[in-house]
């Protein structure tokens, strides 16, 4: 029995054998042709330098790197005091034997005459399905917030410290590839600190393996060194901002922000640990000029907000490389923050011409705040072919908000001994959401793969509010509003490339239970099936022209606090209320681009909403405005968009861009049919120059026309911006000089007349600032073990042999 199983066990020995007993050995040499000891020898993936193995050489200059799998490679060698050196690609069969390499090392002093091609990423790069935008050594992003970085998104305005994408809200934000739709993700993007972020990705047309919710997706991916051995990067940010607020009635002038920051990361055999920590303090302010007309009186208010913000972020990890294939990983992130933010508003009534004031009072709002988070995550990722891309990934992900804002008011006429009107509102909002999800990709050869994967989320908030006049509870603007959401999804995505064609695929099945009580009362109990498919075809005409389109199936579901029914005060003439009964507002989107070497030249896009959810749809009850969640139009929206690359010799490169954005709501509301449209024009730039010494110049800006959004008028805008750098210390140090909104134009001038709603409001606030940053990179600098693209010209003098 036993002779018969080692006769069926020995073609397997022996295939194994053949795989895992490839050796890759050679000598080290230097340019006198004597060996070199303790050069440091990877072997790295030839299309994406993405280090396999390593090895050092001996005191005779000889390596030897074993095990090594069947694919293509190229030998990266490093030794302080000599150039790095690259070998050409070659290929490892499954009947390989041995492979010989003999590298000759030329000294760094040698090359300083001859011209070095240094590899740097582009500020924006155009994917197959995504606009990447790359900030992390950007002098315009240095020292930002993650809100004010993604203002520099072509295409992406903030209005009212809302994100939208060229006027449309319909946007997903996620964090390193998870959705955090449960939050005020505005507030968390205020208080992240720039310094932390890689890239930023912008997706328009989501396929089959994303969540279905929301439209178009803008991925926020954070830093995460992979060096090997031990790096690391400390900056600091100093900024400020002057200003003349008399006309707000403060004194007010000067305005800063402070934000250190430190990243280290760990490398050694099967680890890597990494983390970072940054604290970001800042003070600023908001004005905000309403006027209100209300039959025959007409009301001016004045606002004056000024807010004072401490924040700590942190994120610590560590993955295991169990073997070459598999790895597991675990991950922690989260921030806790406070707030201040102490508000006088200050509203005089006048008759309806303003030729006499009626009477006058004061609302004095001071809110403080705190919001804690903690993200966890657990990842197992196996690959079964790396080169084919046949893997499997699991995640689970646990993610904790503890939210608390208690607002102080107090209003009182504006006449002597006026009685004060003091009461309290108080919020507490913890959330909880776990999260597990599988994906698996299966390539059936190198033109065609499947994806598949399932997920399911829970989320829990709890929304408890209590409204205090004086020291007596107000039970009628109190609440206590329960909120569950459970989502199961499952998908299938196919790509396949036929010829000249590129074609993809898929189907996405979302299943959705929601419930919310209040005050032990159930006010809301949904259970519904979606159905998501999309699709995309790219067609490559010759070389460098492309034509491409695709089309894909949205919902955006109404969120947490847009459902819950109770009123919460924003000022004294302005509430907020939710709207149990919202339905889910569900997209059908296409789009049609010219590519030109894969950047879109001229790109056409159509959207048309049902049910669309109106945010801020307004009601007047007496002198009191409320603004309600709810299902009102149907939206279409046509884009027509022209980019175009700027490039002047070798020094000065960019881009610039046009869109053309007609919005249009059809809706019936307050009796009256609200049924309008209006074209409107964005344009967007971006010029880098590359001056001697180390010194770099960025200055981008944009503007956009008047437009339309929702029942909202919004007046012309835009921004222009200045950024300066600096490198030295072997660009292991960085000075980077940003200014922003250098014009003061990035100011908010909106319009509503509908029905007996008539409001217009101006607000301003810290856009126009200045930020200085010094950066250092310390550790190992040289040999990553992630993805890298080469750094230096690759010298020829390596000879490899493949047996």
């Amino acid at each position: 029995m036993k002779k018969a199983l080692l006769f069926f066990a020995l073609p397997l020995f022996s295939t194994v054998s053949l795989v895992a007993q490839i050796t890759i050995s050679g000598k080290v040499l230097d340019e006198k042709n004597q060996p070199v000891a303790f050069a440091g020898v990877a072997l790295v993936a030839a299309q994406d330098s993405q280090l396999v193995r390593g090895a050092l050489s001996n005191d005779a200059g000889h390596f030897k790197i074993e095990y090594v799998q069947p694919g293509d490679y190229r030998l990266m060698t490093t030794m302080l005091g000599y150039e790095t050196n690259y070998t050409d690609a070659f290929s490892v069969l499954a009947g390989s034997k041995n492979v010989s390499a003999d590298i000759a090392l030329q000294p760094a002093t040698n090359l300083l005459k001859e011209a070095v091609v240094v590899a740097k990423r582009p500020l924006f790069e155009q994917k197959a399905d995504r606009l990447v935008m790359n900030v992390a050594d950007s002098p315009v992003a240095s020292g930002g917030s993650a809100l004010e970085i993604l203002k520099k998104m072509p295409g992406v305005l903030v209005v009212q410290e809302r994100v939208t994408l060229a006027g449309n809200s319909n946007l997903a934000i996620w964090i390193d590839g998870k959705p955090s739709q449960y939050t005020d993700m505005n507030a968390v993007l205020r208080d992240m600190p720039g310094d932390q972020i890689d890239r930023v990705e912008l997706i328009t047309q989501p396929g089959a393996k994303y969540d279905a919710t929301g439209g178009s997706i803008i991925n926020i991916v954070l830093k995460r060194n992979a060096n090997l051995g031990f790096t690391g990067t400390a900056a600091l940010t100093l900024g400020g901002s002057t200003y003349d607020q008399s006309d707000a009635g403060t004194d007010d002038r000067n305005y800063y922000r402070y934000n250190p920051s430190l990243s280290l990361n760990y490398r050694k055999n099967k680890w890597n640990l990494f983390g970072s920590y940054s604290y970001f303090e800042r003070t600023g302010f908001s004005i905000i000029n309403v006027g209100r007309f209300i039959g025959e009186e007409t009301y001016r208010q004045g606002n004056y907000t000024r807010s004072f913000t401490q924040s700590h972020n942190y994120r610590i990890g560590a993955d295991y490389f169990v073997t070459d294939k598999t790895t597991v990983g675990v991950l922690f992130r989260g921030f806790s923050r406070t707030g201040d933010r102490p508000s006088t508003n200050v509203t005089n009534v006048f008759n309806a011409d303003e030729t006499q004031q009626i009477g006058s009072f004061t609302t004095l709002n001071n809110s403080v705040n705190e919001r804690d988070n903690l993200f966890t995550n657990l990842n197992f990722r196996h690959e079964f072919d790396r080169e084919a891309g046949h893997a499997l990934n699991f995640d689970v992900d646990y993610n904790r908000f503890e939210i608390a804002n208690v607002s102080y008011l107090n209003i009182f006429q504006n006449e002597p001994n006026s009685t004060e009107s003091l009461s309290e509102q108080n919020l507490k909002q913890p959330i909880r959401i776990y999260v597990g999800q599988l994906d698996y990709t299966l390539p059936f050869d190198s033109t065609f793969k499947a994806e598949v994967g399932a997920k399911s989320s829970f989320a829990e908030i709890d929304n408890d509010l209590r409204f205090l006049r004086g020291t007596t509870l107000d039970p009628n603007q109190s609440n206590d509003f329960l909120y569950k959401e459970n989502i199961n999804a499952g998908y299938l995505n196919l790509s396949k490339k036929a010829g000249r064609f590129d074609l993809n695929a898929g189907l996405r099945a979302e299943q959705t239970v929601v419930s919310g009580e209040t005050m032990g009362s159930l006010v809301l109990d949904r259970n519904y099936l979606q159905w998501f498919p999309s699709a995309s075809a790219l067609y490559h005409v010759d070389e460098h022209f492309g034509l491409q389109g695709s089309y894909s199936r949205r919902v955006n579901r109404p969120g947490f606090q847009q459902q819950n029914p109770f009123v919460s005060f924003i000022d004294s003439l302005t509430y907020q209320q939710g709207n149990p009964a919202l339905l889910p507002e569900v997209s059908n989107n296409a789009q049609f681009t010219v590519t030109y070497d894969n950047q879109p030249f001229i790109r056409i896009s159509y959207s048309k909403t049902d049910d669309v959810i109106i945010e801020n749809a307004p009601r007047l009850e007496g002198t009191r405005t409320f603004t309600t969640s709810a299902n009102l139009a149907q939206y279409e929206r046509w884009a027509f968009e022209l980019n175009f690359p700027i490039k002047i010799g070798k020094i000065i490169d960019g881009f610039g861009g046009n869109q053309f954005i007609h919005n249009a709501y059809n809706a019936e509301y307050l009796d009256q049919r609200y049924e309008r449209g209006k074209w409107n024009w964005l344009a967007y730039w971006q010029i880098n120059a590359n001056l001697p010494a180390d010194f770099k110049v960025e200055i981008g800006g944009w503007y956009m026309t008047k437009f339309l959004e929702e029942f909202f008028d919004i007046g012309s805008m835009g921004g222009l911006n200045l950024g300066v750098s600096k490198t030295f210390w072997d660009g292991r140090g960085r000075l980077s000089l940003s200014l922003n909104d250098i014009l003061y134009t990035e100011n908010s001038n909106v319009a509503v007349n509908y029905a007996d709603v008539l409001v217009d409001f101006r607000e301003r606030d810290d856009s126009r600032n200045a930020r200085l940053t010094f950066s250092y990179r310390f550790g190992n600098t040289e040999l990553k073990g992630s993805r890298r693209r080469s750094t230096g010209s690759e010298d020829a003098s390596s000879r490899v042999k493949v047996e």
